[in-house]
């Protein structure tokens, strides 16, 4: 008799051993989201900051409204940069103010030089472009006072945007 509830009991063990890697994975993955938020607190010096963690994008909110938010492999949510939809976003950062930084990869030199050349239609003030070996960049404002900065590397492919609308 009292094998039958050794024996259930190890069959019991087994079944949620081999169908619990995901609910330890999901448990490994809140409590490492828990500890980031408080990492974050800590760094921040305000308990009431709010950290979302939600798969590769992270979002802190301060207790003013303030945002940033990082990560993912979204075009950010702005109106004076148009989009480029070439190649692959590997990280997004937007402060939710208009700032923003995307980095690309698998992106043609001919689609970066297409991009720069609708750029150049809204974003024709102060003006800056270099071209070195590996490297390319276009810089400008548009009337506004809006800044775009567009980084091109030839050695890997990758391409990075970054616009500040504190103009």
């Amino acid at each position: 008799m009292r094998r039958i509830p050794v024996v259930l009991l190890v069959v019991l063990l087994t079944c949620f051993l081999l169908t619990g890697c995901g609910v330890k994975d999901k448990i490994e993955q809140k409590v490492g989201e828990k500890i980031v938020e408080k990492v974050v607190e800590k760094a921040v010096g305000d308990e009431n900051t709010k950290i979302d963690i939600d798969g590769e994008k992270i979002t802190v909110e301060g207790k003013d409204g303030e945002s940033i938010s990082f990560g993912g492999s979204e075009w950010p949510d702005i109106d004076y940069i148009p989009e480029f939809k070439k190649g692959e976003i590997i990280s997004s950062v937007n402060d939710g103010q208009g700032n923003i930084m995307v980095i690309f990869e698998k992106v043609e030199q001919k689609d970066f030089e297409d991009y720069i050349d609708d750029i150049k239609k809204d974003f024709s003030n102060e003006t800056n472009e270099m071209e070195v070996e590996e490297y390319l960049l276009f810089e400008g404002k548009n009337d506004q006072g809006e800044l775009v900065a567009i980084q091109y590397f030839k050695n890997d492919d990758s391409l990075t945007i970054i616009g500040n609308r504190e103009g």
